[in-house]
């Protein structure tokens, strides 16, 4: 369980959950082509999903990361690239980076930070994300 300190839950600007299940994301990956491929994951997301045991599994983590901050910019990812959205994992922790029109977003919005959490169950990937 994820107890949240007071400063984390004042200040929210914006909330942001997505559930990605992996076998959907593997079919996808499955078939796309390099091209299709480096429009929807930053290289350095790419490396590392390609390092892992379990490739599908961290594509989908990547590609739910993209959903839940997309929602909790308030324009889903409507004009903002899927590359612009870069998950950053290591092996304890996920934080994100935006780049181009997210980053812009963001900033009309007022968000310096974010906090991200994520869950694996079931073959699915939930994240989770406050916008401050």
């Amino acid at each position: 369980m994820i107890v949240l300190e007071h400063e984390q839950i004042t200040g929210v600007k914006g909330i942001g959950i997505d559930i990605t299940p992996i076998p959907k994301i593997a079919r996808i990956i499955d078939r796309c082509d390099c091209e299709t491929l480096n429009s929807l994951f930053t290289a350095n997301e790419i490396d590392y999903c390609q390092s892992t045991s379990n490739p599908h599994q961290f594509y989908a983590l990547c590609f739910a990361t993209k959903e839940a901050v997309g929602k909790a910019l308030g324009t889903g990812l409507a004009g903002i690239d899927w590359n612009e959205i870069e998950a950053n994992i290591t092996h304890d922790q996920l934080t994100m980076h935006l780049h181009g029109k997210a980053r812009i977003q963001a900033k009309k919005r007022g968000i310096q930070d974010w906090f991200v959490t994520w869950w694996y169950w079931d073959n699915h990937i939930f994240v989770h994300v406050l916008a401050h």
